[in-house]
């Protein structure tokens, strides 16, 4: 068996660290401690990555555009929502609004679906790479606030979720992977630097009442009630 073949073996046999980021947990629960019982739009809901953090009492109507997707109830562009104004008391979208064209135009639909004293519940990414072929904008959490602002949102929640130890675990794999010539020392290098990278997440841990945490963010959070 030649040496590229193994690799290709061990590679695939070795799992991924699922998350990379050290989550800030306030938004799922809050979500544990609201949702369960309540009508909420999953919009955006993927193939169910952030579920987990979720507990059994949260069911949500999930809404992608993509129709592969399992546990699909709803297949649309979050830009033209097929859904009634007024009939959510939660719209949940975990880093989704990166991936949309005109994300000002989805938080007016987010505003519309839901019914007054609803709550969005956002997270969105500023310090991240491209993760997709359709990845458009980053976000800064007055950028966020800008999108649900004050005029018909009130500030329940709003926070780093993830700082930047969790965007350098990201970014050091793939800018030094630029560097290595063919796909096979790339395949080794990322089998033998993922798991040491991911360890950088950890660093928050160290600056997590920093004034300055936002500055490098990876991620923010939030949670505003529609008034």
């Amino acid at each position: 068996m030649e040496y590229k073949e193994i690799i290709r073996k061990v590679v695939l046999l070795l799992p991924e660290p699922k998350y990379t980021r050290l989550r800030n947990q306030k938004l799922f629960e809050w979500m544990n401690q609201n949702a369960p019982g309540k009508r909420v739009l999953n919009l955006g809901s993927g193939i169910g990555q952030f579920d987990h953090y979720l507990s059994k009492g949260v069911k949500a109507i999930n809404v992608d555009i993509s129709p592969s997707i399992r546990n699909l109830h709803v297949i649309a562009d979050a830009h033209f929502l097929p859904l009634k104004g007024d009939c959510f008391d939660i719209v949940y979208s975990i880093a989704v609004l990166e991936h949309v064209q005109k994300p000002w135009v989805v938080a007016d639909e987010i505003c519309r679906v839901l019914r007054q004293g609803g709550h969005v519940v956002v997270e969105l990414p500023f310090l991240n790479v491209i993760h997709d072929q359709h990845d458009y904008f980053r976000f800064t959490d007055k950028g966020i606030r800008s999108l649900f602002d004050e005029s018909r949102f009130d500030s329940i929640l709003e926070q780093v979720s993830a700082g930047g130890g969790s965007f350098l675990s990201v970014f050091f794999l793939e800018y030094f992977k630029q560097f290595i010539p063919t796909k096979y020392l790339r395949a080794l290098w990322r089998l033998s630097m993922r798991y040491a990278f991911c360890l950088l997440k950890y660093l928050d841990l160290l600056i997590d009442s920093s004034k300055g945490l936002r500055i490098t963010a990876n991620s923010f959070s939030f949670i505003g009630r529609k008034r």
